[in-house]
Formats: structure tokens, sequence, C-alpha cells
């Protein structure tokens, strides 16, 4: 049956009313069915275990030949990763698998994240996975090169709180 019916039988609403609600909830609406739609992409490409999760880091945790991705989907047109702020670029390395993001507009196109984030990002993104599973070597190589560390100076204040008390010894 028809949802907007339903609602006209069970609850009396108008069709002014209905058409009232459903404006305001029409970024909503649009939201649930992208998620929908997303689902059905990611199957399409032979995603298994395809689940919503709704965390700041991905919308969608999903599954493909044994390895696990994290799924971010955007349905903007603005620059998928634009917003992506420090703090949310820890957490994504903190994840134990592969982050990508699922572009829906004007087509679903499904993108490694660390790809399309702009060099200062990737760079600060490379360091919060060296330094969150303790690769200090390659991290001290990392942080060798000029370029890296003064990107990753920028930061200090978002690196402190991440890692707490290990940023001093790294950035010295």
């Amino acid at each position: 049956m028809d949802i907007l019916q339903l609602l006209k039988e069970e609850y009396g609403f108008t069709d002014d009313e209905l058409e009232y609600g459903v404006s305001r909830a029409k970024g909503i609406i649009m939201g649930f069915a992208m998620e929908y739609r997303a689902r059905l992409v990611l199957e399409s490409m032979n995603f298994i275990n395809v689940k919503y999760v709704d965390l700041p880091t991905h919308d969608i945790e999903a599954e493909k030949n044994g390895s696990k991705y994290y799924v971010e989907v955007k349905a903007s047109k603005r620059s998928p990763t634009k917003e992506y702020s420090a703090y949310k670029l820890a957490m994504i390395a903190k994840l134990s698998g592969t982050h990508l993001t699922l572009l829906m507009t004007p087509k679903p196109t499904l993108l490694n994240t660390e790809d399309i984030l702009s060099e200062p990002k990737r760079i600060l993104l490379n360091f919060f996975r060296l330094a969150i599973n303790n690769k200090d070597d390659e991290l001290k190589k990392f942080l060798e090169d000029e370029k890296n560390k003064k990107i990753i100076l920028s930061y200090d204040k978002v690196i402190a709180s991440t890692l707490r008390g290990k940023s001093e010894v790294l950035l010295t």
C-alpha cells in the first residue's frame, strides 16, 4: 500500500499536511533512499555482509574477497573529502581495513579514499597510520622528509590529543 495513503487513512492527514511533512523530511527521505541505493550498488560490485553503521568515519561496512571495507557514502556534488577534518583522518587511520568513498552522483563510483585526499590530508593520514600502528622506524623515515614534517607540525594540537604523549617524542 502507498505509505501516504496509509497515513491519510490511519491518521486522517490532509494532502496539504502530508505535502508539508514530506517537504520538511525531504533530506531524511533522501538519506535513507541513498543508503538503500548504496547497499544495492555495493552488492552489485560483489561486496558481501553489507551493513549500514552510521559512524563518524563511515556509513557502511562490507567485505569482499576476504577483506574488510569501510565505505563513506557521498551524494553531494562538492569535493567528497573537503570536510574531512584532521580528527576524522585520525579515526580513519585506526580502522583495520580499507576506507572507500562511494560517490552516488552523477553515477555511482567507488574510490579509495586515500587516492582522493588532498596531499596534506594524505600525508597526515599516513602519519597517523604509522604512529598508531607503532611503526617507529618507518615513521622516523617519513618525518625525515621536510615536506612531510612541515605538514605534520601544522597539526600539532590534533596529533597531541590523538596520540597522547607519543607526539612529543615523534616530532622532536
